[in-house]
């Protein structure tokens, strides 16, 4: 009898890496940024964790961590904004008075430094979970605000 080969599977690891911006409409800084304060710790020792067992993930970015400070956040922001039916989903709206200056007073908002780090492992992907981490389904958005999101997350 003639042995099938059977091709090993597949497992596959997507992280969500938002920080504040997947949970603004929902949390605060003082009710869940102790939740994410870890991240900037687990991050590298997942990286590290992961490279030592060959495996691959990638990290579902949203656009707004790239930023080192929120001058160059605010000076890139699409020009056509999703205008929600619940204005509470939008960043754009008087959330961005919450962030702080920079990268290195607010962990919360900001992670280029991990960003830079995960790239310094080709095995690993830096996906996009869109530029302000996006509500799709809300009422309100339409395909050229989700179109003008999308193009601001292309780095």
């Amino acid at each position: 009898m003639e042995k099938t080969k059977i091709d090993n599977g597949k497992f596959v690891i997507s992280l969500d890496f938002e920080l504040m911006w997947g949970v603004r409409d929902i949390e605060t800084v003082e009710s869940y940024g102790e939740n994410l304060r870890g991240v900037h710790q687990v991050v590298p020792r997942l990286l590290e964790t992961f490279d030592n067992h060959q495996i691959r993930a990638t990290f579902s970015t949203v656009g707004f961590l790239f930023f080192q400070n929120k001058i160059e956040l605010l000076n890139n922001l699409p020009t056509r904004l999703p205008n929600y039916s619940n204005k509470k989903l939008s960043p754009y709206l008087g959330y961005f008075e919450l962030v702080g200056a920079n990268s290195k007073i607010d962990p919360y908002h900001y992670a280029p430094d991990l960003i830079k780090l995960i790239q310094q492992y080709p095995q690993h992907e830096i996906g996009s979970q869109t530029f302000s981490h996006y509500y799709c389904l809300e009422d309100g958005q339409d395909k050229d605000d989700f179109e003008a999101d999308l193009q601001n997350a292309v780095v």
